[in-house]
């Protein structure tokens, strides 16, 4: 059972994990001060302004989408993952926007059945064009053995540097098809609470800046898994699409978006649950993170959830009590762990012998070994 005075009384933060601390009051960094940054977290600061002009934007875009629907195949290109999010967006993009979209899925080898089995079923419902890529899969393979073996980090979590170098090189094979298709807008479902990159849309510069990571360039890589990575230079004589994140300025509530897709039977009851769909490669992440840094490091999601609305600080203070001990004791997609542990050359023992030496060296010890014993 879980000592209640070690976490955030406002969100479901932990004090001594990801550089929280709480104050005498019992509030965390993030919860007293909301500039308060961290490597592993920090959050956009979205003001109402802000959401306004990126709404306006939307708008905006949509009426250019509508005004050139003659011109192209194909309006935009959705990125379709299998999960709630993403087959929420699709199916809104087709029926309330009247759009003809491009649903593009990267398949990076390490995705469940469950989200094939989605998509299968809402393409059944829902009539467009789908394209699967699955070129890179020995590229995402490699990344992922790379990240997992020179994790070192006493801050950093292996679930945030493989999510962002992942990232990366999905948005690169996702931008290459849209220029080879000339096609100028990119539809990701990022949720609200996924802001600590970006808030609606990826800025431009970016996109136009080299999205290798530095590692890319060792011998364990390729000049092939170089060439995955979206450079300009490519398509030097090319328009670079947006990227826009909608659910960041139009109206999201995950319980309605559950609602939506199984009422129009996109996806079977239960296999819109995120746990469910999410990569294998993020269950062995997880596995490491916990114990690792004594918390899950998902709470830094569920915790600005909260803050945006306290009313769910139950809901996910009880999902963060029942998963932690299952994915502790590596319980959690156990299948997906071994799976992607096998794929990369480890092993759980070989993993959780390196955690042990690496929290045997960090200053904050006691608390990671405290707080692994709190569930």
């Amino acid at each position: 059972m879980i000592h209640e005075h070690y976490i955030c009384k406002n969100c479901i933060l932990i004090d001594g994990s990801f550089g929280i601390k709480l104050n005498s009051e019992g509030i965390c960094n993030y919860c007293e001060n909301p500039t308060y940054r961290t490597t592993n977290w920090w959050k956009t600061q979205i003001t109402e302004k802000m959401k306004e002009t990126g709404l306006k934007d939307w708008n905006s875009t949509i009426e250019l989408m509508r005004s050139r629907q003659e011109e192209n195949k194909y309006d935009c290109i959705v990125g379709y993952s299998g999960g709630k999010d993403s087959t929420a967006l699709l199916y809104t993009v087709v029926h309330d926007y009247g759009f003809n979209p491009l649903a593009v899925t990267i398949d990076s080898g390490f995705i469940p059945d469950t989200a094939f089995e989605n998509m299968k079923d809402t393409l059944k419902k829902i009539s467009v064009d789908h394209i699967i890529i699955d070129g890179a899969k020995e590229t995402f393979r490699k990344l992922y053995q790379w990240v997992f073996t020179n994790q070192d980090s006493n801050d950093l979590t292996l679930t945030r540097n493989l999510c962002d170098s992942c990232g990366d090189l999905v948005h690169s094979l996702v931008v290459r098809e849209a220029m080879e298709r000339e096609i100028a807008i990119i539809l990701f479902g990022y949720s609200p609470d996924e802001i600590r990159r970006y808030f609606y849309e990826i800025p431009q510069h970016e996109i136009e800046h080299d999205w290798k990571p530095s590692f890319i360039n060792r011998e364990s890589f390729t000049e092939e898994d170089r060439k995955r990575y979206f450079t300009p230079e490519d398509f030097e004589n090319h328009t670079v699409p947006r990227i826009i994140l909608p659910y960041h300025v139009i109206d999201y509530n995950e319980e309605d978006i559950i609602q939506l897709i199984e009422s129009k039977n996109l996806v079977k009851k239960g296999n819109s649950n995120t746990l469910k769909t999410s990569c294998h490669v993020i269950a062995a992440a997880l596995f490491y993170d916990l114990n690792r840094f004594g918390a899950l490091p998902y709470a830094l999601q569920f915790a600005e959830l909260i803050r945006q609305d306290p009313s769910i600080r139950k809901k996910w203070l009880i999902t963060l009590k029942r998963l932690t001990p299952m994915i502790r004791d590596g319980k959690f997609n156990e299948s997906g762990v071994n799976f992607t542990l096998e794929k990369i050359g480890l092993s759980k023992e070989g993993l959780l012998s390196n955690v042990r030496k690496q929290i045997n060296q960090d200053p904050n010890r006691e608390k990671i070994t405290r707080n692994l014993g709190l569930f």
